[in-house]
């Protein structure tokens, strides 16, 4: 009778087919982790600015806020800075008297809209003269 020895070195091809489909499913899901972390990342840096511009904008135009209240259209007129990258952006800012003319209250509202679909960024001041 003769011995064989049956000892195997390496992987089967069976083996290396399981593995690389593995690796596979890794590296696909690691993609779609990257893609959406990417555009969550765009939607937070748009967001940013916008809401850097709206406050910027309620600052520059709550002096015009008057004491006793008057509803104002502010001058001149609120624009979105050239260099601010933001996709179908506008602004408007509103200079109303929440409580009437009679109180000393007016609110300065800054809203700016941007993005498609429409994302929203509103800041708003009381300023009490």
């Amino acid at each position: 009778m003769s011995s064989r020895n049956n000892s195997q070195s390496g992987f089967s091809a069976v083996e290396l087919l399981i593995t690389l489909f593995i690796a596979a499913a890794f590296v696909a899901t690691a993609y779609q982790l990257y893609s959406v972390i990417i555009q969550d990342g765009e939607g937070a840096r748009q967001q940013a600015k916008a809401s850097n511009i709206a406050y910027d904008n309620l600052r520059r135009y709550s002096p015009q806020a008057t004491s006793p209240c008057s509803a104002v259209t502010p001058s001149p007129t609120p624009a979105i800075p050239s260099g601010s990258n933001l996709p179908s952006a506008s602004i408007s800012v509103v200079i109303s008297c929440p409580y009437g003319t009679s109180t000393g209250v007016t609110k300065v509202t800054a809203t700016v809209t941007y993005g498609n679909p429409q994302q929203r960024i509103v800041h708003a001041l009381f300023v009490n003269e």
